[in-house]
């Protein structure tokens, strides 16, 4: 890994380093967070630790920044096109790659095992991450073909659905859906086992379209400092202001809905936090020159991180993982520290040979299948043979 070259960052507007960089950092924090959470025993989360504090204050931020930075590339790149949308190869791209994510959300939870006999658990029709992602896809796709068809400005669009997607989050937390299809429900509660819901997650994916929507009009400001100089400091105003924002706006409306969401603020509060990483990694990205490539490789490369940590840690396809192997939430926090890193450390290590893993991986592939191609030409030649007699 010490010899991976680095990348020179210039202002090109074809390609905002920063956003490859701040995909590395948030997978990366996902990592260790996930580990950390699984492992770390139960009595050493305490609330009045700095540590701890500070670890799971952090931890908070990853899912966040995850959605807003979706919705800034992929709105981004879909408006780069320039083309509309019915000849945009960015919004076939993002309706395939939207099913594939749901598709994959739900076979990283597959057990291979227990299907042989014949049980499927309930968890495994639960919402997490990719499924959420993956529908955040196809409903910036849909919110951009609004937009085209009725008019005005998507930046705008994109805020107004942000705004409402978290106003709606009380409502939906508030609502009973037992008589909804489990299916659907799992992506409306968080009642059933669903890790992620629709709402109030879409509201980062909309928020961050709307930034990416600017950006594909004038990248240059990603290289400036105005825009991170006023995102940083609308972050630190959400940071200190959200919960007052919204009593203020109860008593000067009397709307009876507001007091439902006061519980929610936090909403806002997060997508303060938000703004501030955005606005660091804009603004010193490109004032550090040059960085690894390897970084960037790894930002380029969420999915196969996500994927594969998802089974190593949980264990989900064989039923044995890191979870049962050293026992669910069983560590003390100097071990869970050293474990963490060096999980974290593995997966840059793949990252890092992913060219030959998966090179690998094609030749191992191809064998199988010529092997089991001969197989059944030998065992259809054995059945003719048979039955000519």
């Amino acid at each position: 890994m010490d010899n991976q070259p680095s990348i020179s960052i210039k202002n090109n507007p074809a390609r905002l380093v920063f956003i490859d960089v701040l995909r590395a950092y948030a997978i990366l924090m996902m990592l260790q967070g996930h580990f950390v959470d699984t492992l770390l025993a139960p009595a050493f989360r305490n609330p009045e630790s700095i540590v701890y504090a500070t670890w799971s204050f952090m931890r908070g931020m990853t899912a966040p920044v995850f959605f807003t930075v979706t919705g800034l590339v992929f709105v981004y790149l879909m408006m780069r096109d320039g083309r509309p949308l019915s000849e945009n190869t960015r919004v076939k791209k993002g309706l395939r790659r939207g099913l594939f994510l749901v598709g994959v959300g739900y076979i990283l939870k597959f057990n291979f095992l227990a299907i042989f006999v014949g049980y499927i658990s309930p968890w495994f029709w639960t919402a997490d991450v990719l499924q959420v992602i993956g529908f955040a896809l196809m409903a910036l796709v849909g919110v951009a073909a609004l937009r085209e068809r009725i008019g005005g400005s998507l930046a705008v669009w994109m805020l107004a659905l942000g705004t409402i997607t978290f106003f709606a989050d009380a409502y939906f937390t508030g609502t009973t859906w037992e008589n909804t299809p489990r299916l659907l429900a799992h992506y409306l509660t968080m009642d059933y086992g669903s890790n992620f819901v629709l709402v109030p997650w879409l509201g980062y994916a909309f928020y961050g379209g709307a930034l990416g929507m600017l950006l594909s009009r004038r990248p240059q400001l990603a290289f400036g400092h105005v825009l991170p100089a006023l995102m940083l400091v609308l972050g630190v105003l959400l940071h200190l202001f959200s919960a007052d924002a919204l009593v203020a706006l109860h008593k000067l409306t009397q709307w009876d809905y507001l007091p439902l969401m006061f519980e929610k603020f936090f909403l806002f509060w997060r997508l303060g936090h938000v703004l501030i990483v955005i606005s660091l990694f804009m603004w010193a990205i490109p004032r550090i020159g040059k960085i690894p490539s390897l970084i960037t490789k790894v930002g380029g490369e969420t999915l196969t991180v996500y994927g594969a940590h998802y089974v190593i840690l949980y264990g989900t396809w064989l039923g044995l993982g890191v979870k049962q192997v050293i026992g669910y939430r069983s560590l003390d926090p100097i071990p869970c520290a050293i474990g963490a890193l060096l999980f974290v450390l593995a997966h840059v290590w793949m990252i890092a040979n992913i060219e030959a893993i998966r090179a690998f991986k094609d030749e191992k592939v191809a064998v199988l299948r010529a092997f089991f191609a001969e197989a059944f030409k030998g065992a259809n030649a054995w059945i003719l043979k048979k039955v000519s007699r």
